[in-house]
């Protein structure tokens, strides 16, 4: 059985999930939204992070052939589900969202499938927000010939905000359901891609690989931890636990970012029949325009449709 991180299994830290998760699930709750390509299902759920929800099906799954064939394995629903995306400032600590659902700090305010009016075969909008502090969007990009999710992630400012931080991590399992096991092949960096840009999984067994990799302009690293940590300083130090049943995150450190200030971060989780093979987008995923204006719906954006990079 996946464990469950010893933080999590505290008391006071239990109680604490369960109040926040009543509290969370007290607001209206939209229906998670499915996205399906040739190589990718997946769903985004009502607190933003991948994964139709728990244990339910679908979590992150991948057909290498491109034909709609889903498998027995997924990267995320066994054992103890773990993809989230989390937030930290010197104003409010760290705060994060996790596919578990126990950890939703981070309010929704909206889960929207904009694919109808994107040049995307695959798209949706979330959006949420935290405490008066800042608002944050997700858009969830993908065409249906790619073997990949592009993620644009924006975060703006409600009130001044210094040290600001921003993770996203996942526990991939890709061998549980076929051979039992959850450990991964974990490793940083790849062929001619920095440490710093890319850090992968795969399955031992299946080959199955499983990254995040970005090449944005704001200082970012990757990181590899046995502890399922939601800290983005672990990711930004670079901390590499290597194999395991481990979980692979990219962290960016954003610095200040004054009221009213928007910033925008540019991401993917790539996927791919071995390491060799994985999907790298060649150029970063356009930039979204601000919160509020028609095109975010619109969105006539340039970019990377249809552009494959493949690891040698």
């Amino acid at each position: 059985m996946n464990r469950i991180p010893e933080s999590f299994k505290k008391p006071a830290l239990l109680a604490g999930c369960a109040a926040l998760t009543l509290a969370f699930s007290a607001t209206s709750m939209a229906a998670p939204i499915i996205m399906e390509g040739d190589y990718v299902r997946t769903a985004i759920s009502d607190n933003g992070t991948l994964g139709y929800g728990g244990t339910t099906s679908p979590g992150l799954l991948h057909d290498p052939s491109g034909t709609r064939s889903w498998g027995a394995e997924d990267y995320l629903t066994p054992g103890s589900p773990w993809e989230m995306f989390g937030v930290k400032a010197d104003q409010f600590g760290n705060v994060h969202n996790n596919n578990d659902g126990w950890s939703s700090t981070i309010s929704s305010t909206g889960l929207t499938d904009i694919s109808g009016g994107s040049t995307f075969d695959n798209h949706v909008l979330w959006s949420g927000t935290y405490g008066g502090l800042f608002n944050i969007t997700h858009e969830y990009i993908f065409n249906d010939n790619y073997e990949r999710i592009d993620i644009l992630t924006s975060i703006e400012a409600l009130t001044d905000l210094t040290g600001l931080k921003f993770l996203r991590a996942i526990d991939p399992d890709p061998d549980v359901n076929t051979y039992g096991s959850f450990d991964t092949i974990n490793t940083r960096g790849g062929a001619g891609i920095a440490e710093e840009d890319f850090v992968n999984s795969q399955g031992a067994q299946t080959g199955l690989t499983l990254g995040l990799y970005t090449n944005s302009s704001i200082e970012h690293n990757t990181g590899i931890t046995s502890s399922w940590s939601n800290d983005p300083d672990a990711y930004l130090a670079g901390q590499n636990d290597g194999n395991g049943d481990n979980v692979i995150g990219l962290a960016f450190n954003i610095g200040n970012l004054f009221q009213g200030d928007l910033v925008k971060l540019s991401y993917s989780y790539v996927m791919g029949e071995t390491l060799d093979n994985v999907d790298i987008p060649d150029e970063p995923v356009a930039s979204v325009p601000e919160p509020g204006t028609l095109a975010l719906f619109g969105l006539g954006l340039a970019g990377i449709v249809g552009v494959r990079r493949r690891i040698r």
